[in-house]
């Protein structure tokens, strides 16, 4: 029989080879985890890549248009707000995949966490403000579209600015419908769907996996390195 030092180290031992296979599987959670929110935050950055194409593509082609109707003030200036947009939307985009891209995923996952969240935010801020912006220029692309497509350049200047002032009006009271309303439709699948894209799914999925993993670190026990 054993003695009850022998039992004492065999005990020991078996401790440190649970510790060591504790940590062990700790360390493949958190690549796994660190590897799905990788991915996940690679999808947004090639997505919002063909993005920024569009948005270049919208840019380049707006700025032909202002400089191929420069004496033609009810065109070029349209075309000029339209642009302007473009612009905004294309440096916002860029912004967002350099932040995302600034993520160092061999850093400590609380400060992992406030990298995503830092660009979770700026993709619904970029989101919010491009919708309502969109809603006063609408006019403008318009104008343009329909000389580019159908050659048609005459419009009213009451309609123009009576576009400008619904979309001016749009903004505040798509606030408070969202505010108001929000929970209710986002009961539809579709539009549940669509309220998760326009925030974000994408990030949210990855801060998902790095906040499981933080729990998980939070309530394991704390161990010492295995002895060489």
């Amino acid at each position: 029989m054993l003695d009850l030092d022998e039992m004492k180290q065999r005990w020991a031992e078996h401790d440190r080879q649970l510790e060591r296979s504790i940590s062990l599987n700790r360390q493949l959670l958190s690549a796994a985890s660190l590897n799905g929110a990788r991915s996940r935050l690679q999808r947004m950055t090639v997505l919002s890549g063909l993005q920024a194409a569009v948005w270049f593509a919208i840019v380049m082609a707006l700025g032909n248009f202002i400089y191929g109707h420069l004496g033609i003030l009810r065109l070029a200036l349209p075309a000029a707000a339209a642009d302007l947009y473009a612009i905004g939307m294309l440096a916002a985009t860029i912004r967002q995949i350099a932040a995302a891209r600034q993520i160092d995923y061999s850093g400590p996952i609380a400060r992992i966490q406030k990298q995503l969240e830092t660009v979770r935010v700026l993709r619904i801020r970029i989101t919010q403000r491009g919708l309502l912006a969109g809603a006063v220029v609408w006019a403008a692309f318009g104008i343009v579209a329909a000389k580019a497509l159908f050659g048609i350049e005459n419009y009213s200047l009451a309609w123009l600015w009576a576009n400008v002032a619904f979309g001016l009006l749009l903004i505040p009271l798509a606030v408070w419908w969202s505010k108001k309303y929000g929970d209710r439709v986002g009961r539809s699948p579709f539009i549940r769907r669509l309220m998760r894209d326009i925030a974000g799914h994408n990030l949210n999925a990855a801060e998902a996996f790095l906040a499981g993993l933080a729990e998980f670190e939070d309530g394991a026990p704390a161990m010492e390195p295995p002895s060489r």
